[in-house]
């Protein structure tokens, strides 16, 4: 039974019902605090939406996450430890890679092993140049034909103007890459840093594209081009140009760097800084090759 009763204002005095109007509105604020609080739909709603998100982006543990998870969290672990080991042993000591006598770097302890077990980014063979891969591109088939209009309306990330260009542009957040994405089926893959992301990420664009209810495949999974980036010494481009014209090109005028292809299928562009990049090697082996040549090559014509 609630019982109502009116009492006037005026017969009250007036800090009295003031004060009693505050305490009713802080009393409100908090039982709406708590009650949102404790809304279990809000929160169930907020799971389904996070859950939704990694269905879209993710795919079978035992495919994939688990054997790439794992080796990054090595490869991070091991890095740290032998940061740790070398900074301990050498005290400090810092050590000019670019130099061309290699047995002072090779006769302190651990500095082997560290450039040994960080592989992924460096490379051991090539005078101690830290060598990193900027760029991984990939294709893949996925075995149908795509209707590319399904993909652009259901899944997220996406571009697509056929007016103008005739691929469908998907992009994901991890591995960070972007795929172009065509008809035929046919996925091609840039932005990854190694072969093993970018396998990681066209597999992630082959099953989105799945669970949008294509048959989908992965067929013939190819490394197409690597672009790597290492910086060595000072380089006199004109002698170099001279002395392997038949290899090289070099217009300053429209261009700093000089592009040298001294290895079939392979393109280095040298810039006098001694920053280089090079394209084309398909396997970081090629490259590490690749590399290790050029630096010799490099070393007849170092600028004092």
């Amino acid at each position: 039974m609630v019982v109502c009763l009116l009492i006037d204002q005026n017969q009250v005095p007036e800090w009295s019902w003031k004060y009693s109007l505050v305490m009713d509105e802080a009393a409100l604020e908090q039982f709406f605090d708590n009650l949102i609080a404790n809304d279990s739909s809000k929160v169930e709603d907020e799971e389904e939406l996070t859950e939704e998100e990694e269905v879209c982006l993710s795919l079978l543990p035992d495919e994939l996450l688990t054997p790439y998870e794992t080796r990054q969290k090595n490869t991070d672990d091991t890095r740290q430890t032998a940061e740790n080991d070398t900074r301990t042993g050498l005290n400090c000591t810092c050590l000019d890679y670019s130099s061309q006598n290699s047995t002072q770097v090779s006769e302190v302890p651990g500095v082997l092993s560290l450039l040994e077990q960080r592989g992924s980014c460096i490379c051991p063979t090539t005078s101690m140049m830290p060598v990193k891969i900027q760029n991984v591109i990939a294709t893949v088939k996925l075995g149908c034909r795509l209707d590319l209009n399904i993909i652009a309306h259901k899944a997220r990330n996406v571009e697509y103007k056929p007016k103008t260009f005739r691929g469908l542009i998907m992009r994901i957040r991890e591995p960070r890459t972007t795929a172009t994405i065509y008809e035929s089926g046919n996925i091609v893959c840039s932005g990854a840093n190694s072969e093993d992301q970018s396998r990681v990420a066209t597999r992630r664009y082959a099953r989105i594209v799945q669970r949008l209810g294509f048959p989908v495949s992965f067929l013939n999974f190819k490394i197409q081009n690597l672009v790597a980036t290492c910086s060595t010494f000072p380089v006199s481009l004109e002698r170099l140009m001279l002395a392997h014209h038949q290899h090289c090109s070099y217009e300053p005028e429209l261009f700093p760097g000089l592009f040298c292809s001294v290895i079939p299928g392979i393109t280095a562009t040298i810039f006098a800084s001694g920053r280089l990049t090079l394209s084309g090697a398909k396997k970081a082996d090629e490259m590490y090759k690749a590399l290790d040549t050029i630096y010799q090559i490099l070393s007849c014509f170092r600028r004092q």
